[in-house]
């Protein structure tokens, strides 16, 4: 949903069957790794951001946005970059443990030389556990991505993300500890394939209002 798919967007845990809106602050740290066929690049940093999730009887749709600053790791070459990203996501509760999702996100990596452009779209499920009656839930989730668009590249060949974690929930509070990752395979050209990873570790904390 970072996930991106960002993704684990927001620890959509009742099963509730009135209106209910959602809010929550993001902070996460990133690991963006790029393989062109001369080494890895590597660059790390935080990002902050926020979703925000309306669901109705097991129908929901979460916004979310994210930016940050991604340093290069000495010694891993590449330059530093910014990133920054929004996307929606529509989720369907047919079982209490389980959610169908999909959804798209736009994302940008800026650096002094130019600017890339992503789009993603995506389609999986998440599926959750309580651990400690309706408070705290194990969470996974995964997807497939059938559309990467990267300006200045093909389309990727083959492209996921998953992510695991910690969702918590009491009364209107909301908070989850999630560790996401996303991997992209581009086509071979000439003896060269390019691949890219990003992960993230992120802290999530937010409230819930029932509506009606």
């Amino acid at each position: 949903m970072l996930l991106v798919l960002p993704m684990l967007v927001l620890p959509a845990l009742a099963g509730a069957q009135g209106l209910e809106l959602s809010g929550v602050v993001t902070l996460m740290h990133g690991d963006h790794r790029v393989d062109a066929g001369f080494g890895v690049e590597r660059a790390t940093g935080l990002l902050a951001g926020g979703a925000a999730r309306l669901g109705f009887r097991g129908i929901a749709l979460a916004l979310f946005g994210e930016t940050g600053h991604l340093t290069t790791v000495q010694g891993s070459g590449g330059i530093d970059r910014d990133i920054s990203q929004v996307g929606a996501t529509a989720q369907f509760t047919p079982l209490p443990w389980l959610v169908l999702e999909s959804g798209v996100t736009l994302r940008s990596f800026g650096t002094v030389i130019a600017r890339q452009r992503w789009t993603l779209v995506c389609a999986g499920a998440e599926a959750r556990v309580p651990l400690s009656g309706e408070t705290i839930w194990a969470v996974g989730r995964a997807h497939l991505l059938p559309v990467v668009s990267v300006n200045g590249l093909p389309n990727a060949a083959t492209a996921f993300d998953a992510g695991t974690g910690l969702a918590y929930r009491r009364g209107r509070l909301l908070f989850d500890l999630t560790y996401a990752l996303e991997r992209y395979d581009f086509p071979w050209q000439g003896s060269t394939r390019r691949s890219e990873q990003l992960s993230t570790l992120a802290l999530r904390g937010g409230v819930a209002l029932r509506l009606r």
